[in-house]
């Protein structure tokens, strides 16, 4: 899906509640292993930005004194509410905000992360300066992107088949921050300093083509787009998608990994 496409409101909004459902669990590997780089204590104030659901938010609660999780979509905010609510976490706090426009005084956090979400961002530049100016000085920002497509299964997985099934649609661009130099060069230029990038990788267990494809339509932000360009055709176009899918994973299902790029800096 094109950038222009992830990067406005109503595409998550659309996948809000299945992507808390099929993409936390993942992402919460990832989660984990940013909150692991970046010292916190019981006194922390942390900032999630692009929160979603609220992975790394509901992650960091028991370790911090409060977490302030802020995405541009309304549904993913209501969903992040509702599962503080229901699991009785009180020092979430969850608000629609856009990263590039910050609603904090300056100074505020010990600590911000963003994951995954950076490259949405219309001007990058201008959502780091923010994340700059909310972080006081000497606390840490996370920024955390996809790896390159071969070291990603499941993205190449898909990709493949899109262009296998889909032919006329133009294949999935490269993607922007998937090496390490890029990374580094742009946290120095907001600003940061002591800036280092951590490679990981998670894996994520495909049970059948079905499940994978499953997964797409009910969590795959933007994918509406797709089944809205074929109309009535779509029917016949998901056979042809899922039957490129069978061509790639077994029966017996398959274990793929992605990894990602954790990138640090010091205000």
């Amino acid at each position: 899906m094109s950038r222009e496409v992830l990067g406005v409101p109503a595409s998550w909004d659309e996948v809000a509640s299945a992507y808390a459902l099929d993409v936390m669990p993942t992402f919460a590997f990832y989660a984990e292993e940013a909150l692991r780089l970046v010292p916190l204590d019981h006194l922390s104030h942390i900032l999630d930005i692009a929160s979603g659901p609220g992975t790394l938010a509901f992650c960091a609660a028991p370790r911090v004194a409060h977490v302030s999780a802020i995405d541009f979509s309304l549904k993913m905010i209501e969903e992040l509410r509702a599962h503080a609510a229901r699991n009785k976490i009180s020092n979430v706090k969850a608000e629609v905000m856009d990263a590039q426009s910050l609603a904090f005084s300056a100074s505020t956090f010990d600590a911000a992360f963003c994951l995954f979400a950076i490259t949405f961002f219309p001007d990058r530049g201008r959502a780091l300066g923010e994340i700059f100016r909310v972080v006081r000085p000497g606390g840490r920002v996370l920024v955390a992107t996809w790896g390159p497509m071969e070291r990603r299964g499941v993205v190449r997985l898909v990709a493949e088949a899109m262009a296998e099934a889909f032919p006329q649609i133009p294949p999935t661009p490269k993607g922007e921050l998937e090496d390490v130099a890029s990374c580094i060069q742009e946290l120095n230029a907001a600003g940061f300093h002591e800036v280092a990038t951590h490679a990981f990788t998670a894996s994520l267990r495909i049970e059948s083509a079905e499940h994978c494809l499953d997964m797409m339509e009910r969590s795959g932000a933007g994918f509406s787009d797709l089944r809205r360009g074929f109309g009535a055709a779509w029917p016949h176009a998901r056979v042809r998608l899922l039957n490129a899918i069978r061509r790639r994973v077994p029966e017996r299902g398959t274990e793929t990994s992605a990894e990602a790029l954790l990138t640090i800096g010091v205000r």
